[in-house]
């Protein structure tokens, strides 16, 4: 019974270094009224509780990138809720899943250089585009609002099948590997919620107004996403662009948790389970040393 008890208090510590240890996996943000745990590019700018990747202004670029390393190495859920406002339809968001070293390389008519995002436009501060490096050695959801589907020294280089979807993308490019028109329009001022999950093998994602996740996923790919990123663990970045054509685009919340193996906290209720169990092992191991001692 003495080993049943050890046996129930290590498996308990295990449990609860365990949950200790993929906490620092987490991300939580339900708003930004907090100004740490990320950095703003280009653009971006805090306002109230939301971060405004860009406003409603032509050729634009702003993102978010978020400090904290997350393990991508088994599967995650995602989920976060964003605004598009002053409808001008241009151009869009990307959810940015990259290597920590990997960066993209802004410049735009002889301004500045803003590291860790690409180009302007149609680009979304995510994909390649006249010679600036988009984000490479990483997946990306795209929230497209502008149909482009762009020719570039004689190869296109967007390929949008119309100017309201969803899209998954990689290594900096705006040819899309999977996506889906999505009603109704983005642009409608109110706000949007996402989900983003990932099984280790299928990547899916959804979109409503509702704020309730759907049974089936809108749109789902089967993609190595550490592959991709070179990596078991990546960075989580916002990106956003505007064009000829504008928008303000708000980011308001983000929630990030791993699910694969690694990534697993044990439920409230498996604890107290463990614990039950421990307390039990200590009673019967006290029992039957009574019993020893009276026989005595």
């Amino acid at each position: 019974m003495k080993k049943l008890l050890v046996a129930s208090i290590t498996l308990l510590a295990c449990l609860g270094f365990h949950r200790e240890a993929n906490a620092s996996s987490l991300i939580d943000f339900s708003d930004f009224s907090s100004a740490s745990g990320y950095t703003l590019l280009g653009s971006a700018q805090k306002a109230g509780n939301t971060l405004q990747l860009v406003p409603s202004t032509i050729n634009q670029v702003g993102g978010v990138v978020f400090n904290k390393p997350v393990d991508i190495s088994s599967g995650f859920s995602a989920s976060f809720s964003f605004t598009f406002s002053k409808p001008g339809a241009g151009d869009g968001m990307v959810f940015v899943i990259k290597n920590p070293a990997s960066s993209g390389m802004f410049k735009y008519s002889g301004t500045s250089t803003i590291t860790g995002l690409g180009y302007t436009g149609e680009a979304i501060g995510y994909g390649d585009r006249y010679g600036v490096p988009g984000i490479r050695q990483s997946v990306a959801v795209e929230f497209d609002s502008h149909v482009n589907n762009t020719v570039w020294n004689g190869s296109q280089v967007t390929n949008d099948i119309n100017d309201n979807h969803i899209a998954i993308d990689a290594n900096g490019s705006m040819m899309s590997l999977a996506q889906v028109a999505v009603t109704p329009d983005f642009n409608s001022a109110n706000p949007w919620y996402a989900w983003v999950d990932y099984d280790g093998a299928t990547l899916s994602v959804s979109v409503n107004q509702t704020g309730i996740q759907p049974a089936l996923a809108m749109l789902s790919y089967n993609i190595d996403i550490p592959s991709y990123v070179g990596s078991s663990t990546g960075l989580l970045e916002f990106t956003a662009s505007t064009g000829g054509a504008t928008q303000t685009t708000t980011l308001n919340s983000l929630s990030f948790q791993p699910t694969g193996t690694i990534g697993v906290v044990p439920e409230p209720s498996t604890l107290a389970l463990f614990g039950t169990g421990a307390v039990f092992a200590g009673i019967a191991s006290r029992r039957k040393a009574r019993k020893i001692s009276l026989a005595e």
